[in-house]
C-alpha cells in the first residue's frame, strides 16, 4: 500500500475566474455538439472504407456536418472571452476550421472517387482532434477521452 502522505496527483491547478468559469463553460455547449460531429465525420469515411456504405452515402453523411463545424466556428468567435482565454479560443476556432475544411475534403471522394482526399482530410481532421485534446485539458481536465 502506498505510504501516507505521499501525494500522486497533479499539482492543484488555480481556480478560474468567474469570467473564465462562463466562457468555460459557453465553449463546452459548443464542444459537446463538435464532438459529436467529428465523431460522425470519421464514422463516415470508415463505414465508406469497410464496404458497409456506398460513395453517396460519404456526401450524404458529411455534407451537413460543415456547417455544424461552421456555425461553432462562428459561435466560438463571437464569445466574449477574457484577456486569459483569447488564444484558447483562436486555437478552438482554427481546430474548427480545419474541421470544416476536412469535411469539404472528404466529399469530394463522392465526385471524383480518389481515396486521396480521405487520407488528407483524416490529416485535418487529427490536426484539429489534438487541438480540441489540448484545449480540453486546459479548461475541462476531467474530461473523458475517446481511446
Amino acid at each position: 500500500s502506498p505510504a501516507a502522505g505521499h501525494a500522486f496527483s497533479d499539482p492543484a491547478r488555480p481556480a478560474l475566474s468567474a469570467a473564465e468559469e462562463r466562457f468555460s463553460q459557453a465553449l463546452w455547449n459548443i464542444h459537446s455538439e463538435v464532438r459529436t460531429a467529428a465523431v460522425r465525420m470519421t464514422f463516415a469515411g470508415l463505414t465508406y472504407k469497410m464496404g458497409d456504405a456506398d460513395l453517396a452515402s460519404v456526401g450524404t453523411k458529411v455534407v451537413p456536418l460543415t456547417a455544424v463545424f461552421r456555425q461553432a466556428e462562428s459561435a466560438v468567435r463571437a464569445l466574449e472571452a477574457p484577456a486569459s482565454m483569447h488564444a484558447l479560443r483562436g486555437r478552438y476556432a482554427s481546430a474548427l476550421q480545419a474541421y470544416g475544411d476536412a469535411s469539404l475534403e472528404m466529399v469530394k471522394v463522392v465526385q471524383d472517387g480518389k481515396d486521396a482526399h480521405l487520407l488528407k482530410a483524416q490529416e485535418m481532421s487529427e490536426q484539429a482532434s489534438g487541438i480540441l485534446l489540448e484545449v480540453g485539458e486546459q479548461l475541462w481536465p476531467g474530461e473523458i477521452k475517446p481511446n
